[in-house]
């Protein structure tokens, strides 16, 4: 129903102008005026989406108690822990974690398979909140030795 009536609209807009040419003046200050605010706000919320992102560094978030444990296929996994907010102003919104898996024979370990994801979680300053996520990885290759996990947070978004 909404773009019929839209529809509509416009070209009722455009028979006017076509028809009264003192319409076409204020129509098209009208619309200059409209795109010049919809320019605005997109800038403002592009200039405010930067924002969050440098609100708080990588080094104030910090993942502990983390766990991996096969996902529902042969290539995911569901990787649970808890994200620690040790800034004191901001609250985080979301976080980008890398997970690397590494195979590790002997003293010797070789990365085999590493993956970013975002962890979508609301944690408070000076808080703490538990999370889980499946994580898929495109391929899993066969480890000789023993499997260690390593994590690291990329990016905090905040507000």
């Amino acid at each position: 129903m909404l773009p019929i009536a839209i529809t509509s609209l416009i070209f009722i807009m455009i028979l006017m102008a076509m028809y009264l040419p003192k319409f076409r003046r204020v129509l098209g200050t009208t619309l200059m005026i409209l795109f010049g605010a919809i320019g605005f706000i997109i800038w403002q919320d592009t200039q405010e989406r930067e924002l969050e992102f440098q609100r708080i560094p990588a080094s104030q978030a910090k993942l502990s108690h983390m766990e991996a444990r096969p996902g529902l296929n042969s290539r995911s996994f569901v990787v649970t822990g808890r994200l620690e907010n040790s800034a004191q102003i901001f609250t985080i919104i979301s976080v980008t974690m890398q997970a690397t898996i590494e195979d590790c024979h002997m003293t010797e370990c070789e990365i085999v398979g590493q993956e970013a994801a975002e962890i979508p979680l609301e944690v408070p300053p000076n808080q703490a909140r538990d999370f889980s996520l499946t994580m898929p990885f495109p391929t899993i290759p066969k480890i000789i030795g023993e499997a260690r996990w390593r994590y690291a947070i990329l990016k905090v978004r905040a507000r």
